[in-house]
């Protein structure tokens, strides 16, 4: 019975979770704009590919919109349902692959950074600012923006396991991983013919696009 209770609570975290990871503020942007954000720039609906396609300040206002949509889901699972262990875990990874494949979207949405993050940030400052750190020095080191969500994706499931003493936490925060790392393949062939974006971008906006050959109108 308490077995049943439990994954029943953690179902329904993350239903909350994959809901909430629907809610695409760069494709609602992108429409009001007049056009399918999946369709134009690199075809992600993200909060880079917004940047790239309407400016800094949007893509800014996208990522937090998507860190805290993520937190929210965690903590409101963790709070709703107290009783089961890992509701904030089952939420999470929900929020991150609704975002990724939003049902609301036909399954096209973004590539979960910022959604990763905000699960990091919601179970602990410490938690994010060790992984910030670890992510800031692969960034600085290696220049290319996307190869942070795909060593994040591996790196925190493992150390959240570590760190709460038990492999199941692990592994709901790892049924992310090989999700994240598919999105993330296409981003990796880039790297390989030099068209991949990198640190540069956020300071650089211009000379990067140009670097890249990206057209708004592809």
């Amino acid at each position: 019975m308490k077995i049943n209770k439990a994954l029943t609570a953690a179902l329904a975290a993350a239903g909350i979770g994959y809901a909430i990871g629907n809610i695409n503020p760069a494709y609602v942007i992108g429409l009001r704009r007049g056009y399918d954000i999946r369709k134009k720039g690199s075809g992600n609906a993200g909060a880079t590919n917004l940047m790239m396609l309407e400016g800094k300040k949007a893509g800014a206002f996208v990522m937090c919109f998507d860190i805290s949509k993520a937190a929210v889901s965690v903590g409101l699972a963790r709070k709703l349902f107290a009783q089961s262990k890992f509701a904030g875990e089952a939420a999470g990874a929900a929020c991150i692959l609704g975002h990724m494949y939003p049902a609301l979207m036909r399954f096209r949405g973004g590539k979960g950074l910022a959604c990763l993050g905000g699960v990091i940030l919601a179970f602990g400052v410490d938690d994010f600012l060790t992984t910030l750190f670890l992510e800031s020095i692969l960034l600085l080191a290696t220049r290319y923006l996307c190869l942070v969500p795909i060593t994040g994706a591996i790196f925190y499931p493992i150390y959240h396991g570590i760190e709460r003493g038990d492999w199941r936490a692990a592994a709901i925060l790892g049924s992310i991983t090989l999700p994240m790392l598919s999105k993330h393949i296409e981003n990796l062939e880039r790297i390989k013919e030099g068209k991949e974006l990198k640190l540069d971008f956020l300071w650089d906006r211009d000379g990067e696009l140009d670097r890249i050959g990206f057209s708004d109108a592809d």
